[in-house]
């Protein structure tokens, strides 16, 4: 922080003058160099949860989507069953309309819950960045 203050202090009206501004960001290379490594260690930690997401995102829908297949195919069916004359046929059909039916709903229910957590992506990558530069600002 003195190198900050002195160098204000011998200028006009608070400018910085670009030569001591040099000498400082050479002086903190070092540790610039080291905070932008972790950042990019958060990052790629927080990429590989998020391929995770995404990639569990792809498989509800994969499964929302053969259900919803099946949910179609068996509604056909049963339209054919309704017009039999036997009762056990359209039991069994109005069963697994309704297990496929849960199944779909289970899966789109899934695939909501992840699609809200998109929001959180990068998020302890942002705040890091974000107080790193108010920490720059406030020091110059």
């Amino acid at each position: 922080m003195e190198l900050f203050s002195g160098s204000r202090a011998s200028t006009d009206a608070g400018a910085v003058n670009p030569l001591q501004l040099l000498g400082i960001l050479r002086s903190a290379s070092g540790a610039l160099i080291a905070q932008a490594s972790l950042h990019a260690e958060l990052a790629q930690v927080e990429w590989q949860a998020e391929k995770q997401r995404l990639g569990k995102m792809i498989i509800f829908t994969l499964i929302a989507f053969a259900c919803l297949l099946c949910l179609i195919f068996f509604l056909g069916i049963f339209v054919l069953v309704i017009s039999w004359d036997t009762e056990y046929r359209l039991h069994a059909f109005v069963g697994l309309l309704f297990c496929y039916l849960f199944a779909l709903a289970w899966a789109g229910f899934k695939l909501k819950a992840l699609s809200a957590l998109g929001e959180k992506s990068f998020a302890a990558t942002r705040a890091e960045i974000s107080a790193d530069i108010d920490l720059i600002k406030s020091a110059l």
